[in-house]
C-alpha cells in the first residue's frame, strides 16, 4: 500500500456524490431573486422555485416515496414538470417521465413496470389516465396514489381522477430544509421508455451522475452563458428534456414553459420573454421556417436552436439559416441521457458559403466532452 492510499479514505469533507439536485440548492443560494420559471401568469424566483420543490418532496415523502420508489408523472412543460426534475430526485426517487402521446394501454403497462407508487397528472389528460388506472388496477393489480394539477394555463375539459390536488398538497406541508442527493451517484435518477416498436418498451434506467455531467456537459458543448432563458419545446418526457431541466438550474437560467408547441407562442416567448435558447426535432424547426414571417417582428435577441431526434434535412439548417437562428447539430439515445454527439462548429465555417455551411453543420458525431 503507497502513502497515498493510507488514511484518506472518502469523507464529508472531501467527497459528494454528483447529482444534478445539487444545482437547485445552488442557484436558491446565488440567484434567489432572479427569474426560474415563467408559466402565462405565474412567475417564479429560483428561491421560490426551490421551495416549491422542497415542498413537493416533503408532501411525497409523507406519502411514503422513498429512496427506490417511482413517481409516475403525465404533464406537459409547465412549472410542475420542472419541479417534479428536482423533487423526485432530492428524495433518492425515481423519476418516470410518461409519454403524454401514448394510449391507456401503453402507460398502464409502463406504470406497472417501473412500479409506480404515485401519478402526478394533469387534468388534460384525465380521460386517457382514468383509463389507464383502470388498467393498472384492473390488470395488474396496482394502485398509486394520484396526485392532480389543474394547470392555470388550461382551460379545457378534464376531471381530477386523484385525492390530492398539487397546489393543495404543497401548501400542507412545510419544505424539506435542504434537497439531498444521494449518498451513491450510482442511484437511479430517471426510468425513461423506449417506443417498443419490436415489442414491450424498454426501461432505460440513468443514475444522478450521469444526470450531472450530461447536465454539465449540455451547457459546455453549446457554450451556454449564464442565465439562459430556455424555452421549453423539447417534450420534458423524452429523456428528461436531455438532462436540460437540471442544466439550466446550474445556469441560474430561466424556464420559459410551453403547454402546446405551436409557431405563433414560439415566436411570442421569444418576443415576451425574451427566450434565446431552445431545443427540437427538425419538424418543429420546420413549423418556424414555414411561419407567417411576421410572427417574428420585434424578435431582436440572438436565438440559438438545438436540432436531434432525427436527421436534419439540409433544406432545414439552411432555412434556420436564413431565419438568423443559429443550429447546433447534436445526436444521442436514451440511454446516453440525450444528446452525446454533435457537429463542433469551427469560426472557419463562418467564412463558407450558406450551402457549405449547411453541409458541414448536417454532420454530427464528434463525442461530447464528457
Amino acid at each position: 500500500m503507497n502513502i497515498y492510499e493510507q488514511d484518506l479514505d472518502k469523507s464529508a469533507a472531501n467527497y459528494a456524490a454528483l447529482s444534478p439536485v445539487s444545482f437547485v440548492e445552488r442557484s436558491a443560494e446565488v440567484f434567489g431573486d432572479l427569474a426560474a420559471v415563467v408559466h402565462g401568469a405565474r412567475r417564479y424566483t429560483w428561491a421560490q422555485t426551490r421551495e416549491r420543490s422542497a415542498r413537493l418532496a416533503a408532501a411525497l415523502r409523507e406519502l411514503g416515496v422513498a429512496r427506490g420508489s417511482t413517481v409516475s408523472v403525465m404533464l406537459p412543460n409547465t412549472p410542475e414538470m420542472v419541479e417534479a426534475h428536482y423533487a423526485v430526485p432530492a428524495l433518492n426517487a425515481v423519476l418516470n417521465t410518461l409519454n403524454t402521446r401514448l394510449d391507456a394501454p401503453l402507460l398502464a403497462w409502463q406504470m406497472n413496470h417501473c412500479e409506480a407508487e404515485v401519478l402526478i397528472t394533469d387534468r388534460e389528460f384525465s380521460p386517457v389516465m382514468h383509463e389507464a388506472l383502470r388498467l393498472l388496477r384492473e390488470e395488474h393489480g396496482r394502485s398509486p396514489v394520484v396526485i392532480d394539477v389543474d394547470d392555470n394555463e388550461y382551460r379545457g375539459a378534464g376531471e381530477r381522477l386523484g385525492k390530492h390536488e398539487y397546489e393543495a398538497l404543497l401548501a400542507a406541508h412545510p419544505p424539506l430544509p435542504q434537497l439531498h442527493g444521494p449518498q451513491d451517484e450510482w442511484d437511479a435518477i430517471a426510468v425513461s421508455y423506449t417506443s417498443g416498436t419490436t415489442g414491450d418498451p424498454k426501461g432505460v434506467v440513468t443514475h444522478h451522475r450521469g444526470g450531472y455531467l450530461n447536465a454539465v456537459c449540455n451547457a459546455a458543448t453549446w457554450t451556454m452563458p449564464h442565465f439562459p432563458r430556455y424555452l421549453w419545446t423539447l417534450p420534458m418526457f423524452h429523456c428528461n428534456g436531455w438532462c436540460f431541466p437540471w442544466t439550466v438550474a446550474m445556469l441560474g437560467g430561466t424556464h420559459v414553459c410551453l403547454r402546446k408547441v405551436e409557431a405563433k407562442a414560439i415566436f411570442d416567448a421569444m418576443r415576451e420573454q425574451g427566450a434565446d435558447h431552445y431545443c427540437a426535432a427538425p419538424i418543429v424547426h420546420n413549423l418556424l421556417i414555414n411561419a407567417d414571417p411576421a410572427l417574428r417582428d420585434g424578435i431582436t435577441q440572438r436565438v440559438r436552436g438545438m436540432v436531434a431526434g432525427a436527421a436534419p434535412p439540409a433544406s432545414m439548417i439552411e432555412g434556420m439559416a436564413r431565419l438568423g437562428i443559429d443550429i447546433t447539430h447534436v445526436y444521442g439515445l436514451t440511454e446516453v441521457y440525450g444528446p452525446a454527439a454533435v457537429a463542433v462548429k469551427r469560426d472557419s465555417w463562418a467564412g463558407e458559403s450558406l450551402s457549405e455551411q449547411t453541409r458541414l453543420n448536417g454532420r454530427q458525431g464528434v463525442r461530447y466532452v464528457l
